[in-house]
């Protein structure tokens, strides 16, 4: 497997040690230039997995606004760790560079919450999210499960995060994992785009915190509903009031907190 690689270590059990060998996640710098018939211009640099960064460039440039689907991007290639891509002049590459740069740190940034994130999500000019999706709790609870199941170098590791895109029965739709909780999000949501499937009917199954600046990226992919394992913040909260999105933390089991919108999640009809 590309995304592992074996390292030296020594163990220590009690007061015993051994030598041996242990698996971890093989993380890399990817530098991310975008371009138009204009101009040319650094826009990220990701820690990230080795393997598929085209879903993982996808997602980000949707998340930050900078494209508005998948045929905005003309040219996408990488090699030696850069990625240049080739952007539709109707994409304002620099305007928008401008205009959206706060955003696009927040929404790249490391683990942790942003206080400029409701800011951001205003900035996008967004209507609040309006939608009919309603699941079960039994649903995201298969989503959860599921995800937790479909995390091959998590297993080996315990390294990664995940994400998935899952249908309303709870049902993954589109999953993945890297070093990151904002990547495995972005990496998702280029898939989608990728395989032309719409994000507004589907939940969002992810792993770690529920921070402000993973519910932004959930609001500008107009997903309803957003759930976690892990627990969220204060920012995360408001923020998902603020954008109309079903929050949940704590998926344990049959256990759950839903922390706003509580309306999308019942209990089905007999």
């Amino acid at each position: 497997m590309k995304e592992v690689q074996s390292v030296a270590i020594t163990q220590w059990r009690g007061a015993e040690s051994t030598a041996k060998q242990d698996v971890v996640v093989r993380e890399r710098n990817l530098r991310i230039v975008l371009a138009d018939s204009k101009a040319e211009q650094d826009f990220a640099f990701v820690r990230t997995v080795v393997t598929d960064p085209a879903s993982l460039i996808l997602g980000l440039l949707y998340t930050t606004r900078l494209i508005s689907g998948a045929t905005d991007v003309l040219q996408l290639r990488v090699q030696n760790q850069v990625a240049k891509v080739r952007l539709k002049d109707t994409c304002e590459l620099s305007r928008k560079l401008a205009s959206f740069q706060p955003a696009a740190r927040i929404v790249t940034g490391v683990c942790g919450p942003d206080e400029g994130s409701l800011n951001a999500w205003r900035a996008c000019d967004l209507a609040p999210i309006e939608s009919s999706l309603q699941v079960t709790p039994p649903a995201v609870t298969r989503a959860i499960q599921q995800l937790n199941q479909e995390m091959p170098v998590f297993k080996q590791t315990g390294g990664t995060h995940g994400a998935a895109l899952a249908n309303p029965e709870g049902n993954l739709v589109v999953v993945a994992e890297d070093v990151g909780r904002h990547n495995a999000v972005d990496r998702v949501v280029g898939e989608a785009l990728q395989k032309g499937i719409d994000c507004t009917g589907s939940l969002l199954a992810c792993t770690g915190r529920l921070t402000s600046d993973l519910v932004l990226k959930a609001a500008v992919a107009r997903i309803p509903i957003l759930a976690s394992m892990g627990a969220t913040v204060d920012s995360g909260i408001e923020l998902a009031d603020t954008s109309g999105i079903t929050l949940v933390g704590f998926v344990r089991g049959t256990r759950m907190n839903v922390y706003t919108h509580p309306a999308r999640i019942r209990i089905a009809a007999t």
